[in-house]
């Protein structure tokens, strides 16, 4: 396997093969193993994927560049396959992208250079799918029959698309909740198990609930009405989050978090909020897909 461009590339035991990686590099730590170097390319802006990436390639001992559009030819109306031909020509082993493009890995498919897809528009954010879901088969042991529920923006969240086909994939149940105006259409056709109209019979069912940010960026016009509101209706109130941990019951979010709209602001890091946890792993599961790619 030289690419993961998505969520459905990996087979159940290419997942686990990158699970016991991550296990073995946060217990004893990522050694140096290889001597070449990968770009960095984001397209888009980002903190924790582009960080996490970067600092799991150094630990592998990996040389890391980074490429953004603004300082590129790309600015000019360079293609990516012709930018990716070009970094393969200087000796780039690897390339980490991040488009605001759907579909646009096509163009790079037969290209000899290993790639990681770090979020493609709102089609899909794979490695966010390993850790996710790694984290919480280090909370839950194992992920089958698990019920996890997606609340908010699954019509515009490549996290949600590739978390549905992962979490089915290990054997997971997976509901939606949110907005009409926000929800992925068709959602039981693409093999969704339960589409909740109420937040709160979704917490009701589910074992863990992820919250996903609104993605304002993608939407040609607002689709909500007021912020207050979706906290109110959709979101992580302090009501729910005692509910949640009530139950023994667990919450996370991918981030950046809109404070007080999809959470509520003293319950981010709260009791039973793994979004720390996904975070501290984002750099062992990032550094176990580098290595799977090498080995795999």
């Amino acid at each position: 396997m030289e690419k993961l461009l998505s969520a459905g590339d990996m087979t159940p035991e290419a997942v686990e093969e990158i699970f016991q990686r991550a296990k073995t590099f946060k217990e004893k730590g990522i050694p140096k193993k290889y001597d070449s170097e990968w770009v960095l390319m984001f397209l888009e802006p980002s903190t924790r994927t582009r960080l996490s990436f970067e600092k799991a390639l150094r630990r592998l001992g990996i040389e890391t560049y980074l490429f953004t559009s603004e300082g590129s030819s790309m600015k000019k109306g360079e293609t990516l396959r012709d930018t990716v031909l070009t970094l393969h020509a200087q000796g780039f082993e690897g390339v980490v992208i991040r488009t605001p493009l759907n579909g646009q890995f096509k163009e790079i498919e037969d290209i000899p250079v290993k790639v990681v897809n770090a979020g493609d528009g709102t089609n899909e954010h794979p490695t966010q799918a390993l850790i996710d879901a790694f984290t919480l088969k280090e909370v839950f042991g194992d992920l089958k029959d698990l019920k996890v529920v997606y609340i908010g923006d699954t019509r515009f969240s490549r996290v949600f698309r590739s978390g549905l086909k992962l979490f089915k994939m290990l054997g997971a149940k997976v509901g939606i909740a949110g907005p009409r105006s926000l929800k992925l259409s068709h959602a039981e056709a693409l093999g969704v198990d339960r589409d909740f109209e109420s937040v709160d019979e979704a917490l009701e069912w589910c074992d863990v609930a992820i919250f996903l940010r609104i993605q304002k960026e993608r939407q040609s016009r607002p689709l909500i009405t007021s912020e207050r509101d979706y906290l109110k209706y959709f979101g992580l109130t302090k009501e729910r989050a005692n509910f949640l941990r009530q139950k023994g019951k667990y919450y996370m979010h991918p981030g950046p978090v809109n404070r007080n709209v999809e959470i509520a602001s003293p319950e981010v890091y709260g009791k039973n909020s793994l979004i720390l946890r996904q975070v501290e792993n984002g750099v062992f599961v990032r550094a176990g897909v580098i290595d799977f790619l090498y080995q795999g």
